[in-house]
């Protein structure tokens, strides 16, 4: 495995850790949907620093990207709740 791909593999788990944040969010108790909402929060701004110093191909880069757009719309959603 080379470091490109190492790297989208990392993101790809980043990216998953934060769904489970947020679908952890939904079922848990009032007292701590913040503590999930801000943990995928934080995990989603920790790829975004990544990516801008990792150098990921365009044609690997753009499934990322959507993928985290759509995560940010659920982050900024479950915020808003």
């Amino acid at each position: 495995m080379d470091a490109m791909e190492r790297d989208i593999t990392w993101i790809q788990t980043q990216l998953t850790m934060a769904r489970w944040y947020l679908d952890a969010a939904v079922s848990a108790g009032a007292e701590s949907v913040h503590q999930h909402v801000d943990r995928a929060r934080q995990t989603y701004e920790g790829i975004r620093r990544a990516l801008t110093h990792l150098d990921i191909d365009i044609e690997d880069r753009e499934p990322i990207e959507k993928a985290l757009s759509a995560l940010d719309e659920r982050i900024a959603a479950a915020e808003s709740d």
